[in-house]
């Protein structure tokens, strides 16, 4: 079938250009001209891409084979194209199917390709010719990637039927059908009668006439005996389909039994019978490499294959080379399945092992038909053949005993002859790369020959050979000058050659680190243009193989002891020379080479230190310095991760370190970590990968290059707080707006990135597989990045279309696991002291208040992280600081949220819906801080409280001593009075804001808030465009609203509850909210409104839970408590004598407690359930305050809660509660009309706090008690007293309730 578009996501990737122009060019083509065109290509000589970019032509190509594998009107056995007619529609599909293996062959995300049911159905096709191709096709699915065993059983089930039915043993050699019998071109005499004989036994259903007994089994055996079939003038399809009508053959078995009439109506001829053992070797390997043996191995896979596979390599007749080679892929495939059971009987069968075997003779003369060795007309043996045997020698050469075989007949020395002989020409690059796999494989166990041999040599000059080819369609090489004794003269040099090379960035795939010098080098750029690498051009991918192959050699020989004493003189030659033309281009060699150019670079120096000055002497280092500092090093993590290892080698000398520092390196590595282009390479690459893994591998590695050269600390912590405040600067700009991290447009397309340089050349190879991946990733992350930046679209941003989206979050998240890498790699807290030295504290703390930051960030992975390295920094270096800094900043916020504090005027409502309501543009005011001032000030404010809750969370003393000591101090009180202060506006915020969203939450024509409610839906609007508007906009909310009234509503109370976390401070039950009736009330309009508030909502909630938590651990730290409790038997504390910035803390708590609890609303205020719901949540949020978690009282903070008036204002509370301030008459009890529906929640809340206060065995055994005489204290202040305050808190609760016991009886 056609390919899925609806569940097709558009790759980030841009086909490489040479790929578009060959899509565009065979779109265009009708069948004639496509049939032309196809059969052109023989061989892939283009990029290689994502199939994706296909899927125009493959959905033409399964409307073909969906044609051919039609079957003929009346004959269910007879396909289209095997009518005699149909010449020009076979001939399209063998094209199509020929083409398409090597599309599949050379493209990534094959899962996409859709037509495999087409394939199952051409399988029983009469032309073995189109069985052969579609096996041709399988074959690749199966080597090459999981496709077939990921195909749903649907799919798998009959194909793997097939296959087998295909793979089955013909009886074999014992039995006269040896493979290599089979292929010769005998006469019938030669081959047993059973060869043309239909002989098929099956058990069917008798027919309806025929009547059973009840006894006797209902199925019968039949069989079908025919002989000569191949005497018979009809087709296979025709005779199947006379047999079917004959016989009620099960549906199950028709299939086997056309395979059977196939093969014995074709035995004859010996076309046909070579086609039919051609396509069972393709069968057997298809079957082993989709692991779909397990029940049938020992009969395909029989005693004796392997002996009649290398019989058939045996035959001398030439015409047999697909035969051959398809006998060289199914034994290597049995070594891929099987391993070391068969192995032994495969090197023994071919001789391997012996210097005269049957197979080292083999590669010998196929080799010397390649280099023309000896003799030069001698006529080398077919691609095919060729490709197979060097594909057979890799796998062998894989294990051990493959190897060792392979060291024994001396193939070393014919290799050798490869890399050093054979041509430059596409297909004899495959092979030289192949040859270079397998000496890497076999010098793991003998390097004697391959040193005896001058490999090394053989190796650096075929490396210079090769690249002196690429200097043709690259001739660009970086050139730095010669390093002069003046400094002035070195930096200008320097600048120029920055200049001259800014030619070739023009191609780079990283981002340009030199915007603003552009335009001022391109007319240098147009008058160098012959030296610069022409755009797009790549390496070309059997070329960047071979490449990939002899370095990752290079850099395994350079470590290899059995090298050493060669090993020194190896940069003395031309490799030098390869290696600066690579690390100079890596736009046209790839990310892969240009990190293993430098890897290569980099174990030298480590293996011989003494010879880096050679290096420098001939300008290798310069080069890589200029590539990697000036130019942009490609987008990848691994490449990423790799710089500071090659920085560490090219500092090991004071010269080194020099040209390094010269080069103001960390300033230009680190814009890594804010640009947009190597965001991919940061993000996980798995879901099991960490997030921001990359940035902490790259912060860990930058860490050892500073303590290996430790003068390079203060220039690398500079740059560090200059990547600070740049993000700050980011965060500031009004021409920024922050955008979702790793969101799509909402039609799920992306903009349409640039051409790049998909480089899968590097992963030509057919023995390379496991490669794919890693290239993929690095094709997807080429063309993310524009589309990154373009994922928010800003048409959808009503008047914000002038504002940038960035991705401000993610580069938060990754600079802040680069610092805290580099910060707390080691428990040493010298980096952190410098840090904070060089004043990176205000930086670091301001990211948290940045005004594009959305509201959601406090929620964020990013906060967190900002969270985690001022911990660090704390926990490492013990300084004050980072608390000071973070609560001046935090005080500067609280002073803007003045404006919260002051009720609206009469009638009244929601200051933050107020300002909401007066935004130009409601549907996105949520995103500007200019438009919603209070609202983002609110997000600021709660980041900073993660901030401190999540320092305030250690345990050990010096650190909780820093906290109390910073909090007790006088900015630390004056934020604590501001912190209370905001509470109860939240508090009183969410209340009025639950209460607008839900119905019949006010009186009947109640003013209240209404007006800014109206404001959210102008009149002039329709409903459903304002809701359409803001789920377009959502996408920036803090959640994903539904665009449903019912779950719009159900979101409302989010945040809202406890949660089981008693600190919470907003638990406001309101049944109507949940009421599926109140659900079912609202209008269209309605729910549009809730969608607009739900953020302002969340925002508060959340902010007063954190402001709960941060309260709760304040307490904690005051009373010296550990701030996780651990549940052990109560042991009797003696007391500690808590500091004055302690009881100046806790004085502070507990005054927030007394002003909730004697907290007036305003006077409009509509109805008596605001204040109720106010005392709900101020006596819920006042227990954990004074007592823990087992219900044991602080006394410090009874003390303070008493001495503040606290005490008098909870019983004052329940005044109030019980007559609302004396208007209902106490002796009605709940009963009266005028008491709100929250006042028996009330009561349960406000009675659980009190019987903890007058429990005598907590109170007065509490493990936190105060010590008698604490030193200090005169004797004029007041002592505490459990003993008293029990007294004191027993006597009133007992009068109050003597008082209300009217209450309580009518209750």
């Amino acid at each position: 079938m056609k390919v899925d578009r609806s569940k097709l996501k558009k790759t980030p990737t841009e086909a490489p250009a040479d790929c578009r122009i060959l899509i565009e060019k065979l779109k265009a083509c009708n069948d004639e001209q496509l049939l032309v065109e196809l059969q052109h290509i023989k061989t892939w000589n283009i990029g290689k891409c994502e199939l994706y970019h296909w899927v125009d032509l493959l959905d033409r190509f399964d409307g073909i084979l969906c044609d051919a594998g039609q079957t003929v009107e009346n004959m269910s056995w007879l396909l289209v194209c095997d009518r005699p007619d149909n010449g020009q529609l076979k001939a399209l599909l063998l094209a199509v199917l020929n083409f398409t293996a090597l599309l599949i062959e050379y493209s990534f995300s094959r899962h996409l390709y859709s037509s495999i049911e087409h394939l199952t159905t051409l399988l029983a096709s009469c032309d073995m010719q189109v069985v052969l191709s579609v096996l041709n096709l399988l074959y690749v699915f199966s080597k090459r990637s999981n496709y077939i065993t990921r195909l749903g059983s649907d799919k798998r089930t009959p194909l793997l039927a097939r296959l087998q039915h295909l793979a089955e043993s013909w009886g074999g050699k014992e039995n006269g059908f040896g493979l290599a019998e089979c292929c010769r071109d005998l006469l019938m005499t030669k081959y047993p009668p059973s060869a043309t004989t239909l002989h098929f036994e099956f058990y069917a259903e008798p027919g309806p006439e025929v009547k059973v007994e009840k006894k006797t089994s209902s199925n019968t055996l039949h069989y079908i005996h025919i002989e000569q079939l191949d005497k018979i003038s009809e087709s296979p399809s025709e005779i199947m389909e006379s047999l079917t009508v004959m016989y009620n053959i099960p549906k199950d078995k028709q299939t086997l039994l056309f395979t059977h009439i196939r093969l014995a109506h074709g035995f004859s001829n010996h076309k046909k019978r070579l086609q039919a053992v051609q396509a069972r070797l393709h069968a057997i390997s298809i079957l082993v490499y989709s692991n779909a043996l397990q029940e049938s191995a020992n009969s395909i896979l029989y005693n004796g294959l392997i002996e009649e596979l290398v019989d058939v390599l045996q035959i001398t007749d030439k015409q047999l080379v697909d035969i051959k080679a398809a006998s060289l892929r199914t034994l290597t495939s049995i070594v891929h399945l099987e391993r070391t059971p068969k192995l032994s009987n495969i090197i023994d069968c071919t001789g391997t092992a012996s210097y005269h075997g049957f197979l080292p003779v083999l590669v010998r003369n196929c080799i010397q038909a390649m280099i023309g060795e000896n003799n030069p007309l001698m006529e080398p043996y077919p691609h095919q053949f060729a490709t197979a045997l060097f594909s057979f020698l890799y796998h062998l050469a894989s294990y051990d005993a493959g190897g060792e075989a392979l060291v024994s007949c001396g193939m070393m020395e014919a290799l050798l002859k490869v890399i050093k002989f054979l041509g430059d020409e596409q297909d004899q690059i495959t092979f030289v790369t192949r040859a270079v796999r397998v000496v890497d494989l076999i010098t793991n166990l003998d390097m004697a020959a391959f040193q005896s041999h001058s490999g090394l040599t053989i190796f650096i000059s075929r490396l210079e050979h090769e690249v002196d080819l690429s200097r043709k369609e690259c001739p660009f090489v970086i050139k730095p000058k010669m390093q002069r004794p003046s400094t002035t003269v070195e930096s200008e040099d320097m600048e120029t050659d920055t200049e001259m090379s800014e030619v070739a960035m023009d191609s780079s795939p990283g981002p340009s680190t030199s915007s603003g010098s552009r335009s001022e080098t391109d007319q240098k750029a147009q008058g160098s243009a012959a030296n610069a690498p022409r755009p797009g051009v790549q390496c070309i991918p059997q070329r960047a193989a071979l490449l990939k192959s002899m370095l990752n050699f290079l850099k395994k020989a350079i470590q290899d002891p059995a090298f050493s004493d060669g090993i020194r003189h190896v940069m003395d030659g031309s490799l030098p020379t390869s290696l600066k033309h690579i690390i100079s281009n890596a736009e046209y060699y790839g990310p892969s080479l240009f990190l293993l150019a430098t890897e290569v670079v980099t174990v030298f120096v480590f293996q011989e230190p003494s010879l880096l000055s050679s290096l420098q002497d001939n300008g290798l280092t310069d080069v890589m310095l200029h590539a990697l500092l000036i130019k942009d090093v490609p987008a990848t993590r691994e490449v990423l991760g790799s710089l500071p290892n090659v920085f560490s080698a090219l500092c090991l000398n004071a010269r080194g370190l020099g040209s390094f520092v010269q080069c103001q390196p960390f300033e230009r590595l680190f814009k890594v970590l804010l640009s947009p282009d190597y965001l991919p390479a940061m993000r996980r690459r798995r879901s099991s990968d960490p997030l921001g893994d990359t940035a902490s591998n790259l912060g860990s590695a930058v860490d050892e290059l500073m303590r290996h050269q430790p003068t390079l600390k203060t220039d690398a912590t500079t740059a560090i707080i200059k990547l600070l405040e740049e993000i700050c600067n980011l965060g500031r700009a009004p021409e920024y707006i922050c955008q979702k991290p790793s969101i799509q447009k909402a039609d799920g397309t992306v903009a349409v990135p640039p051409a790049r340089s998909s480089h899968a050349a590097e992963e030509a190879s057919s023995e390379d597989e496991e490669e794919e991946e890693a290239l993929h990733t690095f094709s997807q992350q080429q063309g993310e990045p524009e589309s990154t930046r373009q994922s928010v679209p800003l048409e959808l941003v009503v008047g914000t279309e002038e504002r940038i989206p960035i991705p401000l979050m993610d580069y938060i998240l990754n600079v802040m696991k680069f610092v805290e890498s580099i910060l707390s790699n080691n428990t040493t807290d010298d980096h952190c002291q410098e840090f904070v030295n060089q004043k990176g504290l205000l930086p670091l703390v301001s990211i948290l208040g940045l005004p594009n930051l959305p509201i959601d960030f406090p929620t964020s992975a990013a906060c967190q992280a900002v969270a985690g390295v001022c911990k660090s920094i704390l926990t490492l270096s013990h300084e004050p600081k980072v608390l000071q800094e973070g609560l001046c900043q935090l005080d500067s916020i609280l002073s803007s949220l003045e404006p919260l504090h002051r009720p609206i005027e009469v009638p009244g409502g929601s200051v933050l819906l107020r300002e909401l309501a007066n935004a130009g543009h409601v549907t996105d005011a949520t995103l500007s801080a200019r438009a919603t001032p209070l609202l983002h000030a609110l997000t600021a404010a709660h980041a900073y409280i993660l901030m401190f809750v999540h320092t305030c969370r250690v345990g050990q003393s010096e650190i909780r001593a820093i906290s109390v000591n910073q909090w007790g101090s006088q900015l630390g009180l004056s934020v604590l009075n501001k912190l209370s202060q905001l509470y109860c506006s939240l508090v009183w915020e969410s209340t009025v804001l639950l209460s607008l969203c839900t119905p019949n939450s006010l009186p009947p024509g109640c003013e209240f808030g209404q007006a800014d409610m109206q404001k959210l839906v102008p009149k002039d609007e329709k409903p459903t465009s304002s809701t359409a508007t803001t789920a377009a906009s959502g996408s920036r909310r803090t959640d994903s609203e539904a665009v449903t009234v019912d779950s719009s509503a159900g979101g409302l109370l989010e945040g809202m509850g406890l949660d089981g976390d008693t600190l919470a401070p907003m638990e406001t039950d309101e049944p109507t909210a949940t009421d599926p009736k109140a659900k079912s009330k609202l209008t269209p309009a309605m729910a549009t409104r809730i969608k607009q508030i739900k953020p302002l909502l969340s925002a508060s909630s959340r902010l007063g839970r954190a402001l709960a938590e941060l309260f709760g651990l304040l307490v904690k730290l005051c009373v010296g408590s550990p701030v996780r409790q651990r549940r052990s038997h109560h042991a009797t504390s003696t007391g500690t004598t808590p500091t004055p910035a302690a009881r100046a803390t806790a004085s502070a708590l507990t005054k927030l407690l007394t002003k909730g609890l004697s907290w007036q609303p305003p006077p409009y205020t509509p109805t008596p359930r605001f204040r109720l719901t106010f005392f709900i949540c101020s006596v819920g949020f006042t227990s954990p305050m004074l007592f823990d978690e087992r219900k044991y009282p602080y006394h410090l903070m009874l003390q303070k809660f008493f001495c503040s008036g606290g005490h008098d204002a909870l019983f004052e509370t329940f005044n109030w509660a019980l007559s609302m301030g004396g208007k209902v008459p106490v002796t009605e009890g709940l009963e009266h009309t005028d008491l709100p529906d929250g006042t028996g929640e009330f009561l349960d809340a406000w009675l659980m706090l009190v019987e903890k206060m007058v429990n005598p065995s907590t109170v007065l055994d509490s493990p936190h008690s105060l010590p008698a005489k604490m030193p200090g204290v005169t004797p004029t202040m007041p002592q505490f007293s459990a003993l008293r305050f029990l007294i004191v808190t027993q006597k009133v609760s007992f009068h109050l309730l003597v008082h209300s016991n009217d209450y309580f009886a009518s209750c």
